[in-house]
């Protein structure tokens, strides 16, 4: 018996410096990756919608869980690589977000599903936004009609795990933007993401919205937000009615700009969740800093989470809603 407990609490030790082993080296390769980060030359992006965390459940957690395993219904707009090592067969969500209500408001529908086959995982997903109305005017200044500016993407993803504990992931994004009858723009993206698991730790890298520059309909060119980034999530159920999920992300845009969140979540019997974490922003980023809270419920697989962001003078006071279910 004793022989037993001695073997029980040698092998956790070994799980416990393992996972330290880990978050020891996400720390020193977010330090090298801000760092290198830093050398980029700043510059604009177009189609900055794309950056927008869909999933309520990251949404609450300042965005953070790009290497989250327990999350994966939005997994085609960000890491598909995910889909393979979770637990999940299946799950699904659609989310509404108030975005911007001080600034420039828009009226956000997401909707994300993925299931995994085997080895494989496959994800589609789908957003539409929708701005405020204003009055349009010809060359002379008189008023000729009202015009709502609108973005749409549309996503397809597939996981692979390549190993028992490694899985690999690529998305492909169309993403448009119409501001007004004569000015729009498209492009095409991808996201290629690898996922390790180690117990409890998932651990991911991998680069966003790679892809054609982006053309407007009077052949302007601008560059996409694309970035690389480093991510950790880990979550430990520590009895049968509390558990824990920490989760870090790294962002390094290609225009030079840096993003990094960090955000926590408790979670009581697996079914009321309490969030909360703090995103922090380069000032000429896609997204500038601003903290977020959330809550959550989840009753035999159907989830209900809602997100608040607050700090921030252009994104201030966004809220996000959603509803998901998994098995």
């Amino acid at each position: 018996m004793y022989h037993c407990q001695e073997v029980e609490f040698y092998n956790q030790c070994v799980n416990m410096r393992k996972v330290a082993t880990g978050l020891r080296n996400i720390f020193i390769a977010s330090l090298t990756f801000v760092m290198v980060c830093g050398t980029a030359s700043a510059g604009d992006d177009a189609l900055p919608f794309v950056r927008i965390v869909r999933d309520p459940v990251s949404a609450s957690m300042g965005f953070a869980g790009v290497a989250s395993g327990s999350e994966t219904a939005y997994s085609s707009f960000r890491n598909s690589s995910v889909i393979p090592l979770s637990g999940d067969r299946f799950s699904t969500g659609f989310s509404y977000q108030n975005w911007a209500p001080d600034g420039v408001k828009t009226s956000n529908m997401n909707f994300g599903a993925a299931f995994k086959a085997g080895r494989f995982g496959f994800a589609v997903g789908g957003a539409y936004q929708m701005g405020e109305e204003y009055t349009t005017a010809d060359a002379s200044g008189n008023p000729k009609g009202t015009f709502s500016p609108n973005d749409m993407i549309v996503n397809g993803g597939v996981g692979l795990r390549i190993l028992d504990n490694l899985a690999a992931g690529a998305n492909v994004r169309y993403a448009s933007q119409k501001l007004s009858d004569d000015n729009s723009y498209s492009a095409i993206a991808a996201d290629f993401f690898l996922t390790y698991r180690l117990s409890d730790l998932n651990i991911t890298a991998g680069v966003s919205s790679i892809g054609s520059s982006v053309k407007s309909d009077s052949g302007d060119s601008f560059s996409l937000p694309a970035s690389a980034t480093i991510g950790a999530d880990w979550a430990r159920q520590f009895s049968d009615s509390h558990g824990l999920r920490l989760a870090v992300d790294v962002d390094c845009l290609f225009s030079g700009n840096v993003t990094a969140a960090a955000g926590a979540q408790y979670s009581f019997k697996n079914m009321l969740f309490a969030r909360a974490v703090y995103h922090f922003g380069t000032k000429e980023a896609v997204l500038p800093s601003f903290a977020t809270v959330g809550l959550g419920v989840r009753f035999f697989g159907v989830s209900l989470d809602f997100a608040y962001l607050t700090g921030n003078d252009v994104i201030g006071n966004s809220m996000t809603f959603g509803l998901g279910y998994r098995f």
